[in-house]
């Protein structure tokens, strides 16, 4: 994203898809981030009220209204009514005026138990007691800030959590910061981020329905990968385990991200949508992006390890971009050919040890992104394959020497080897009843690679053998 405004323009972008969604946002930083000030900002600049409440000062009825005790005037029977709060009769008051109003839920990090459970209803289904509504016109804007920065004694509930898009604010450098907050009032209120407003065609929704679906799938598959099938992936990994969700807030890192669940892939898909509708592109707002979609999906499952969660977030990321790509820059699935060359371009298998490659291959190639286009990768795929494993016997006998004298290099061959099995036999899966003369056309010139593979395999059997003999040995 350009500018130095960075705080001020993720917030504000949020806003916009908000208002456009109505998929409310979560904004989590550290104290003294100008949360609320942009907030205020955006709010005035585009002629909203604004209701902020407090999480640490209200009570449950303070939410969702005061029962008090009422007279039938008729047969003088008594009975309890509720009342709206006030700062919802302030809400209908500005709505009659045709004034629409942000509803600013600050400092929820330290409102009571009691109080954010009133808050579910209020934030998902929009309602306060006796089933009143919020204006559709309403914003729902919540702050917060890290564990870290509150008393230990309070927290987020994890259901609270799951109903927002959690937007983390925070800065890469010092320089950043100081370059954002040391700037003159009058330079605060530059280079605004300007939107555009255009329709989302039938081709872009149901792409983008189907693209999400995918997109999911190979996610899933990417940490279960001897497990073929898709269903059984989907239930593990959507499995919420409510004793780690609860811990989520407590998270030591500085950002907090949303567990997967039914609303939040609903959200996704309304904010995604709500992104082409705004014009938003990759390259200019990538950054606000996906931090809204990781803010939803971030998390994706109660068992990562932190070396998965950043597998997670790189794959998520790398296959969103593309998806998102495609639907920005494509108005109709006949335009999608002639964008070949640039969404499919080269992967770069460089310096990456055969299984690595392939993983990253396999993550691309799998996805229904991807499937549409023409795949120039699998033939570098191969090509890199081959030369770190060349069918030659001295090449042969110089990898029988490392593996029978290095840990490492065994470790790594198995690992090769398996992952090489796992590639033939989606290329052969693939290729199953297409003629040899055609077999080419298909995954990108598959026909050629997959003699290759296959080659490399045949060549390595015995190593292969001896390995999974000095596997045995050294469990």
């Amino acid at each position: 994203m350009k500018g130095i405004n960075r705080i001020r323009d993720r917030i504000e972008i949020a806003i916009e898809i908000t208002r456009d969604s109505q998929v409310p946002i979560l904004l989590m930083a550290n104290p003294g981030l100008a949360k609320s000030t942009v907030v205020y900002n955006w709010a005035r600049r585009n002629n909203y009220h604004i209701e902020t409440l407090i999480g640490s000062r209200f009570s449950q009825e303070e939410i969702l209204g005061f029962q008090v005790r009422a007279e039938d005037r008729e047969t003088g029977e008594h009975y309890l009514e509720l009342l709206p709060p006030h700062w919802y009769r302030n809400i209908l008051e500005q709505e009659s005026r045709q004034v629409p109003s942000v509803l600013f839920l600050d400092e929820l990090s330290t409102a009571q138990e009691n109080v954010q459970g009133a808050l579910l209803q209020l934030v998902f289904e929009r309602k306060i007691g006796n089933g009143r509504t919020l204006p559709e016109s309403t914003l729902v804007i919540a702050a917060a800030n890290y564990k870290q920065n509150i008393p230990f004694q309070f927290n987020i509930m994890a259901p609270i959590l799951n109903r927002f898009c959690l937007i983390n604010l925070s800065y890469d450098s010092n320089d950043a910061f100081l370059d954002e907050f040391l700037q003159d009032e009058a330079e605060l209120v530059k280079d605004l981020v300007v939107f555009e407003e255009k329709e989302i065609t039938p081709w872009q929704r149901d792409y983008l329905r189907d693209g999400l679906k995918m997109m999911f799938r190979t996610l899933f598959r990417s940490f279960e990968e001897d497990n073929r099938d898709m269903d059984k992936d989907l239930i593990y990994t959507m499995d919420i385990n409510n004793q780690v969700y609860n811990t989520m807030y407590d998270d030591d890192s500085r950002y907090v991200y949303n567990f997967i669940s039914g609303r939040t892939l609903w959200y996704l898909h309304k904010v995604t949508l709500s992104f082409l509708r705004k014009g938003l592109t990759i390259e200019e707002h990538g950054a606000a992006i996906l931090n809204m979609v990781f803010g939803l999906i971030g998390l994706g499952t109660n068992t990562f390890t932190d070396t998965q969660r950043k597998a997670y977030l790189k794959n998520a990321e790398t296959l969103y971009r593309r998806l998102y790509g495609i639907l920005a820059s494509r108005d109709s699935p006949g335009a999608l050919e002639s964008a070949s060359s640039d969404l499919s371009a080269a992967l770069d298998f460089t310096g990456k040890s055969a299984a690595d490659a392939i993983n990253e291959w396999v993550l691309f190639h799998e996805s229904s992104v991807l499937q549409e286009l023409l795949d120039p990768n699998l033939e570098a795929l191969a090509s890199h394959i081959g030369t770190a494993y060349g069918i030659s016997p001295g090449d042969i006998e110089r990898l029988h020497q490392r593996i029978n004298h290095n840990k490492a290099d065994l470790y790594t061959f198995s690992n090769d080897m398996q992952r090489l099995d796992y590639l033939i036999g989606i290329i052969e899966d693939e290729q199953k009843g297409v003629p040899i003369e055609t077999a080419g056309d298909q995954v990108g010139g598959g026909h050629g690679a997959l003699s290759l593979l296959r080659s490399i395999r045949d060549a390595y059997g015995p190593c292969r053998d001896e390995a999974a003999q000095l596997m045995m040995k050294n469990i």
